[in-house]
Order: C-alpha cells, then sequence, then structure tokens
C-alpha cells in the first residue's frame, strides 16, 4: 500500500473513532457539567503522554522554535478545551447529528486558509469535490435540518457555537500541517494534551465548576471517560497526525467529513431509529465519495510511474 493512500486510511480511522467519541460523549454530558468534561478528559489525555513526555520531551522540546510554541498553545488550548468545551455545550443543548451538520462546511475553510497560509495550490477539483459532498450532506442530515428550521433557538444559538468550533477546528488542521513539518506526530499528541490540560484548569476555575470526580467511580461513566481520552483522544489524534503528515490540508480536510457521515450512521444504530431513504442515499453517496478520492489517489500514483 502506497504512503498516499495509507495516510488516507489513517484519517478515516481518526474519523470513525471521533464519531464513536459523540455516541459515548452524549451520556456523560446529560449527567455533568461540559467543563468537568473536557477537564476530566484533558486529565486522562496527560496522564497518557506523560510517559512520553518524560522520555523524549526534553529532547524534543529543545527544537521547538517561538513559532512552534505558539503553535503548540493554539493546537492544544484553543482546538482542544475551548473547542472541546464548545462541541460538548453544542452536543449537550442540541444532538450529536445538529452539530456534526455544521462540519460539513470545515473543508471549504480549509481550502482557502491553507491557500493563503501554506500555499497550497488550489486545485479545481476541490469545486466539483464540494457540490458531492454539501448534496450528500443535506440528504443525510435531513432530519436534523428540518428540526433546526422550525426552532429558532436552535438556529440562533446552536448554529453560533458550531459554526465557531468549525473555524476553530479548521485552523487546527492549518496549525498542525505547519507543525508537522518538523516535528514528528508523537510530538504534536503530547504537547497538544499538555496546554489542553493547562487551558481546561483556567476554564474550570472562570467556571467555578466544580468536577464531580465520584462520578468516575461508576463503571460506566469510568469506561466512558476512558476511551474518550485514550482511543478517542490519543489513538484518533495519531492517526489523524501521521495521515496529515503526508496529504494536503484540503484533501485531509474533505476525508474529514466521513466523521459526520459515521456519526449519522452510529446515531442511528445507538438509538435504534430507521433511517430514511433521503440519509441512506445520502450516505451511500458520500462514501462513494470516499472511495473514489482513494481509488484517485491509486490511478495518479500510476499515471506518474508510467511517465
Amino acid at each position: 500500500m502506497n504512503l498516499e493512500r495509507k495516510s488516507s486510511l489513517y484519517i478515516l480511522v481518526a474519523c470513525l473513532l471521533w464519531a464513536l467519541d459523540l455516541l459515548v460523549r452524549y451520556p456523560i454530558s446529560l449527567k455533568m457539567g461540559y467543563v468537568s468534561i473536557v477537564f476530566i478528559e484533558s486529565f486522562i489525555g496527560l496522564f497518557l503522554v506523560t510517559p512520553w513526555l518524560i522520555k523524549n520531551g526534553r529532547k524534543e522540546l529543545a527544537k521547538f522554535t517561538k513559532t512552534d510554541w505558539l503553535l503548540a498553545v493554539f493546537l492544544g488550548g484553543v482546538g482542544m478545551s475551548v473547542a472541546g468545551y464548545l462541541s460538548t455545550a453544542c452536543i449537550q443543548k442540541a444532538s450529536p447529528g445538529t452539530f456534526s451538520f455544521f462540519q460539513i462546511f470545515q473543508p471549504f475553510f480549509v481550502i482557502f486558509m491553507a491557500g493563503i497560509l501554506l500555499k497550497e495550490k488550489l486545485d479545481n477539483l476541490y469545486l466539483y469535490w464540494g457540490m458531492w459532498v454539501l448534496i450528500s450532506a443535506v440528504l443525510i442530515f435531513s432530519q436534523d435540518l428540518e428540526l433546526m428550521f422550525t426552532s429558532q433557538e436552535i438556529i440562533i444559538g446552536d448554529f453560533l457555537i458550531a459554526l465557531s468550533t468549525m473555524l476553530i477546528w479548521g485552523l487546527c488542521t492549518i496549525a498542525a500541517k505547519r507543525f508537522l513539518k518538523k516535528h514528528g506526530p508523537e510530538a504534536l499528541v503530547s504537547v497538544r494534551w499538555a496546554f489542553a490540560f493547562l487551558f481546561a484548569v483556567v476554564i474550570l476555575v472562570a467556571e467555578k465548576e466544580r468536577p464531580a470526580f465520584d462520578i468516575l467511580f461508576q463503571w460506566e461513566v469510568g469506561i466512558r471517560f476512558l476511551f474518550i481520552g485514550a482511543i478517542a483522544g490519543i489513538a484518533s489524534m495519531y492517526f489523524y497526525y501521521s495521515g496529515l503528515k503526508n496529504l494536503p490540508a484540503g484533501k485531509v480536510s474533505f476525508l474529514e467529513l466521513s466523521f459526520p457521515a459515521f456519526g449519522m450512521i452510529f446515531s442511528a444504530v445507538y438509538t435504534f431509529e430507521g433511517l430514511t431513504i433521503f440519509q441512506v442515499v445520502g450516505a451511500t453517496s458520500f462514501f462513494a465519495f470516499i472511495l473514489f478520492m482513494l481509488s484517485r489517489q491509486e490511478s495518479d500514483r500510476a499515471t506518474v510511474k508510467t511517465r
């Protein structure tokens, strides 16, 4: 398997884990405040990356430039703690499906910013990909769209929260791509969790919220938090950054759209709600788009070889 296709599969695995995170996180959000959830999640993540920081941190951090530190602070503090705070709030107030829908617009923002900040060439094919994805997304989230447009509160409040999260995560893709030019995925995962914990402490103090640590001793809640921190957190980030390191940011952002598609399917299975014909057609169209992207990578590679 060539490096480009392997990197694409890494992104898809990360998106699969993020979609599972939505289902695992949602029941917890009904039991405790989202500030506490983000704090506990970041604490678990920091605990898991501490061994790497102890072993390799001093040597790796010595290579950091001022720009690297700024990128790490933004990725960890804003990209994880602040965006995690906003996304959990949106999931708690609305639904995983409502939140996921707005992530559809992230690739367009990333492509625009990547052209400016990373000097990535804008492929005209992105326009056709975008049209394909948007049509699929409207079909996939047809029920959520109907709900949003019939509730003024959701349109105004949750729209702004989800949109803010999308913009932050879009900028995180650009920042991470810049960081990975000089450093490996494991370094980025480790420092991002470290700064995420520091920002989570600040948010916790500012909100004057006292985490209900006793709830962690409930078997189900403890397992859910362990999954959020270790699998949907550490593992998914490592896969994502391993893929991002070898792919253009714009293409990665389109592949990331498998996250809301997976989320819709998992949500339907979890709630035992049948999918509508529009959702089935939309999901099928979207996964056909993913297969098309992967096959195009292989054909491009074959063309280069023949030349």
